[in-house]
């Protein structure tokens, strides 16, 4: 049976790779069109109702 020492374990520590931090921006575009097409069928569908009424 092997036995680590302390230096080993954090030189193991520190080869994983640190996770990068994310860029939403993408992903806040897509939120922002999909809740703008929401918002204009339920203004559009509104609409229909008040001409109809």
């Amino acid at each position: 049976m092997e036995t680590r020492t302390d230096t080993q374990r954090q030189n193991d520590k520190a080869k994983k790779p640190q996770p990068e931090s994310q860029n939403l921006k993408g992903t806040f575009i897509a939120v922002l069109l999909v809740g703008a097409i929401i918002l204009l069928s339920w203004f559009g569908v509104f609409g229909l109702f008040l001409g109809r009424a």
